[in-house]
């Protein structure tokens, strides 16, 4: 293979040790090694990762390095991507393991279906089989969640549909915005057979509270495209469902789960009460405010960053 094929890009703040071990995957990687570069983009670490990358190289990875001030991802990712000289942009996250053939079923996708304009991969968590009522993680099992830390674009593709919106400042409903507008221009289709592990992190009242900021890109993602994140949940009023699934839906899902779990894990079961009950809490009154009444329509419109 005589030119770069894929550009893997990753995201990055702070995660020294993950990163470590994510370069390890793709060191290892089934691909031809002259066939992928590899694009590190520092979102505003305070540790220095330059010296990891200086060992990353030294295998012989084709692996650039870029830092910018704290943007969040999709500026991160945007900056990997202007960068690029791959025909295809494989995204994935700096705390994930790759499978040693990711790259390689991702091209196989491709290849099998030339009018993909991208591919999605099979997500899972570091602990398959064991369920941690305390834990948290993506996932993705049967394809149309488009998650970033395993899919992979045509670049000329992204181009066109002007790159992450950077106006979604965390790592929430960035990548699903993303996906609605390739879409418009051609199809993601599915391979389960390039895999992406995905460790999970532990369920806390720090993670509970701050996640209660991503409410409202889900609910400018129902204002742009009729639908919160997903196409199959539908919505016509935004405001009002992002306002009840806040406060409401969510924190009553831990409940009921908490109520599985009190004959098995007591202490887990009553910890994860007591964090449904901040999230609906912390709902009511910072969410459904915001969603309610103090929402500014002119976020729907949005610009190319590409």
């Amino acid at each position: 293979m005589n030119t770069v094929e894929f550009t893997v890009i990753i995201p990055t703040r702070n995660r020294k040790d993950e990163l470590v071990r994510c370069l390890d995957a793709l060191i290892s990687q089934e691909f031809p090694r002259e066939g992928f570069e590899v694009i590190v983009c520092d979102d505003g670490s305070s540790t220095n990762l330059r010296p990891l990358i200086i060992e990353a190289r030294r295998t012989g990875i084709n692996l650039k390095y870029v830092r910018q001030e704290p943007k969040g991802p999709a500026a991160a990712r945007n900056l990997g991507i202007r960068l690029a000289r791959g025909r295809i942009i494989a995204m994935t996250d700096s705390d994930t393991l790759p499978a040693p053939s990711w790259l390689k079923k991702l091209h196989e996708a491709f290849t099998a279906d030339p009018q993909a304009v991208a591919v999605e991969g099979m997500v899972h968590a570091d602990n398959e089989g064991e369920f941690d009522p305390l834990g948290e993680g993506p996932s993705n099992k049967t394809g149309g969640v488009y998650l970033t830390c395993n899919c992979a674009y045509l670049r000329n593709v992204l181009i066109q549909a002007g790159g992450f919106d950077e106006t979604f400042p965390y790592p929430a409903f960035e990548d699903t915005e993303l996906a609605a507008r390739v879409q418009q221009i051609g199809r993601i289709i599915w391979q389960p057979e390039a895999v992406v592990i995905h460790p999970q992190r532990p369920l806390t009242l720090h993670s509970i509270i701050k996640k209660l900021r991503h409410w409202e890109y889900a609910m400018l993602m129902g204002y742009r495209y009729g639908y919160l994140a997903w196409s199959q949940y539908p919505v016509s009023n935004p405001r009002l469902r992002v306002a009840t699934l806040s406060v409401i839906a969510l924190p009553l899902s831990k409940f009921k789960m908490a109520a599985n779990w009190i004959t098995r894990k007591p202490t887990a079961s009553l910890k994860l009460a007591g964090f449904g009950l901040a999230e609906s809490i912390g709902a009511l009154l910072l969410v459904a405010p915001k969603a309610l009444f103090g929402y500014h329509r002119d976020k729907i419109f949005r610009r190319n960053y590409l």
